[in-house]
C-alpha cells in the first residue's frame, strides 16, 4: 500500500504532503478541482510516460515521492535483483523537469521508468473510465475464466502442446530432409564415386606435389646422387677411404690424449653413419620412373585439387562432408520406418493432448459457471438486475487452432435483459455497465493477483440513487484487503469511505493552485452537503443521515 505522498510542483499541485491508510480514501471536489491531476501523480510514480505539463508554469521541475509498504514477494525479489536494500521500506521519488527530461530513484538507487512500470504492474492498479475496453477483449475474458481453473490441469495442457508441437517439428524435419536428399541422391552418389577413388587422407596434396615433383626431376636427381656416390665410395680415393685412413690414425694414439679418444669417439660414429649413405644412393639409382605412373599422380593431384576448390574446404572437409552424404543416404533408405515411429508417436501425442484439452474445456465450462454465480449479487447490487451473463466456450476440431493454452474459443456474451438473445457484451452493454461489470468482478476476485492499492476515476458516472450506494458499500468492502482510492462526484459512494480527503481549487497572489485536506466529521458534513447541491440546514441533515449510513454499512 502507498503510505505517504509527497508532490511538489505538479501541475496546480504547488505543494502536496498526504498520509494514506488502508481501507477506502475517496477523493471530491468541484469539476476542474484537479481529481484528474492526482490520478496523473499516482501514475508518474508507477512509470507513466513524462509530460511535460506536468511542471507547474514557472517551475524548474515537478517532484513526486511516494512511500510503499509491500510484503509481495514478486516486488521483493525485483528489488533484490535490482541491488536495492528495502529493510527500511520502499521510497519512489521521480522528477520531471521543464524540459521534458524524467529522472527515478528507488531508496536513492537511480532507477529507470520501465522499472517503475513493473512495480506499478504489481503494486497498483488504475481503473478509469475507459477500463472496460479491456473486459471486451477476448483473451482477458478468457484469463477471467483461467483464474479459476487448477494450474495442473493448464499446465498438462501446455507439457503436452510442447510435445506435440516437438515431434510434428521432428516429422516436418524428416521430411524435408528426405525430399531434400531425394533431390540430390543422384549427385551425392556420383560425387561420393569420385571422392572415393581419391583414397583421401590429411596431408594428401602435399604426400602427392612431392611425389610428383620427385618423377618430373628424376634425370637431375640420379646424376647427382650417382656423383655422390662415386665421389663417397668408388674412386680410388673417396671419402669412406679417407675417413677410415683418419680414423686408424687417431685410434692408434688416441689412448694418449683426452682429446683425441673424444675425436676417435666421433670417427667411429662417422664411420657407422657413412655405411648408411650408399643404400639411399643406390636406391635412388635404382628407380624406375614409369611415365604412365607420373601421370596417373598428377591426375590425381589435379583432382584433388579440382575437388577441394568445388567443395571450398581442405581434406579433412571433404572427408566429413563424404561422411554427411552416407549419413542422408543411410537415412534414405531407412526414412520410411523412421516415418512410421515418429506417426505413431504423434498418434500417441495427440490422443494425450486431446484427453488434456478436453479436460481443460470442462474445468472452463465449470469455472465459467460458479463466476457467473457469484457475479450475480453484485451485479443486482450494481443496478444490473435484468443484465444475464453467459460464457461460451467452443471447442475447435481444427488442429491448427490446437494452442498452448487449449482449443477453446472463449468469450463472454451478454442480454440486456431476461428472455433476449445473448450477444458479445460490445453489442449488448453500454459503457456504464461494462464499467460497473469490471468493478463486479473485482469484487468477487474474479481476477487473479490483484495489486495492494486501486484507485478507480469516477467510476460510478452515470448512475446514482441505490445503484450508487450498492457501488460505495462494494468499494468499502473490498477495501477490507485492500488500499481502495475512489476519485467520485457520487455522495452516496463518498460517505462509504474511511477516508475522505477534499481537492479543492484556489486563487492566491493571481496563481491558481489545487490543494488536498482530508476532512474531519464537520468537514466531512459540509463537503457531502455541497456534493448534494448546495450547503445549507437541509443538506447538512440530509448529510449527516447519509454518512450514518454509509459508515454503518
Amino acid at each position: 500500500m502507498i503510505v505517504s505522498l509527497h508532490v511538489q510542483q505538479f501541475a496546480l499541485f504547488e505543494h502536496i504532503e498526504l498520509e494514506l491508510q488502508q481501507g477506502m480514501t475517496v477523493f471530491t471536489g468541484e469539476t476542474g478541482a484537479g481529481k484528474s491531476i492526482l490520478v496523473d501523480a499516482l501514475g508518474a510514480v508507477f512509470g507513466a510516460r513524462a509530460n511535460v505539463d506536468w511542471v507547474r508554469h514557472g517551475a524548474d521541475k515537478a517532484e513526486i515521492i511516494a512511500e510503499i509498504e509491500s510484503n509481495d514477494n514478486r516486488l521483493l525479489d525485483m528489488l533484490s535483483e535490482q541491488d536495492i536494500d528495502v529493510d527500511d521500506g520502499i521510497i519512489i521519488r521521480r522528477v520531471i523537469t521543464s524540459e521534458g527530461r524524467s529522472r527515478a530513484w528507488i531508496n536513492g538507487v537511480p532507477t529507470s521508468a520501465g522499472i517503475l512500470k513493473h512495480i506499478g504492474s504489481i503494486c497498483f492498479d488504475l481503473h478509469g473510465q475507459h477500463e472496460h475496453q479491456t473486459l471486451m477483449q477476448p483473451e482477458f475474458q478468457q484469463q477471467i475464466i483461467d483464474a479459476r481453473v487448477a494450474q495442473s490441469i493448464k499446465d498438462k495442457v501446455s507439457s503436452t502442446h510442447s510435445a506435440l508441437t516437438n515431434i510434428n517439428k521432428r516429422l516436418n524435419d524428416l521430411h524435408g530432409n528426405r525430399n531434400d536428399a531425394i533431390q540430390k541422391e543422384a549427385w551425392m552418389r556420383e560425387e561420393l564415386v569420385r571422392l572415393e577413388a581419391l583414397n583421401i587422407e590429411e596431408g594428401l596434396e602435399e604426400s602427392l606435389d612431392t611425389e610428383c615433383d620427385a618423377m618430373r626431376n628424376i634425370e637431375q636427381v640420379q646424376q647427382a646422387a650417382a656423383t655422390a656416390l662415386n665421389l663417397f665410395d668408388e674412386q680410388e680415393v673417396n671419402v669412406r677411404s679417407l675417413l677410415g685412413e683418419i680414423s686408424h690414425q687417431v685410434s692408434a694414439v688416441a689412448e694418449h690424449h683426452v682429446s683425441l679418444k673424444e675425436a676417435d669417439d666421433l670417427l667411429n660414429q662417422m664411420d657407422a653413419l657413412a655405411s648408411e649413405v650408399t643404400p639411399y644412393l643406390q636406391d635412388v639409382l635404382n628407380t624406375h620412373v614409369d611415365m604412365s605412373a607420373l601421370q596417373q599422380t598428377e591426375d590425381r593431384l589435379a583432382d584433388l585439387r579440382a575437388a577441394k576448390r568445388r567443395h571450398d574446404t581442405d581434406e579433412a572437409g571433404l572427408l566429413a562432408l563424404m561422411q554427411s552424404w552416407l549419413n542422408a543416404l543411410s537415412a534414405l533408405d531407412t526414412a520410411s520406418w523412421d516415418e512410421e515411429a515418429l506417426k505413431s508417436e504423434q498418434a500417441q501425442c495427440e490422443a494425450a493432448y486431446q484427453e488434456a484439452a478436453q479436460a481443460l474445456h470442462d474445468a472452463r465450462i465449470k469455472a465459467a459457471n460458479i463466476l457467473i454465480k457469484n457475479l450475480r449479487p453484485f451485479l443486482d447490487q450494481l443496478g444490473l438486475k435484468n443484465m444475464q451473463l453467459q460464457a461460451s466456450i467452443v471447442a475447435q476440431d481444427d488442429k491448427q487452432a490446437w494452442k498452448e493454452d487449449g482449443w477453446d474459443n472463449i468469450s463472454l456474451l451478454a442480454a440486456a435483459n431476461i428472455g433476449e438473445p445473448f450477444k458479445s457484451l460490445a453489442d449488448t452493454a453500454s459503457g456504464g455497465e461494462l464499467s460497473r461489470l469490471v468493478l463486479a468482478l473485482k469484487g468477487c476476485g474474479a481476477l487473479e493477483n490483484e495489486p495492494d492499492t486501486a484507485i478507480f476515476d469516477e467510476v460510478d458516472v452515470g448512475i446514482g440513487g441505490e445503484t450508487g450506494w450498492c457501488v460505495g458499500e462494494l468499494l468499502k468492502n473490498m477495501g477490507k484487503d485492500r488500499q481502495v482510492f475512489v476519485v467520485s462526484h457520487l455522495p452516496q459512494v463518498a460517505v462509504c469511505a474511511h477516508q475522505h480527503i477534499a481537492i479543492q481549487k484556489s486563487v492566491v497572489d493571481n496563481r491558481t493552485k489545487t490543494e488536498l485536506s482530508p476532512l474531519a466529521d464537520e468537514a466531512k458534513e459540509q463537503e457531502i452537503a455541497r456534493m448534494l447541491g448546495g450547503v445549507n440546514h437541509e443538506s447538512l441533515n440530509h448529510a449527516q443521515t447519509m454518512l450514518q449510513r454509509g459508515q454503518n454499512s
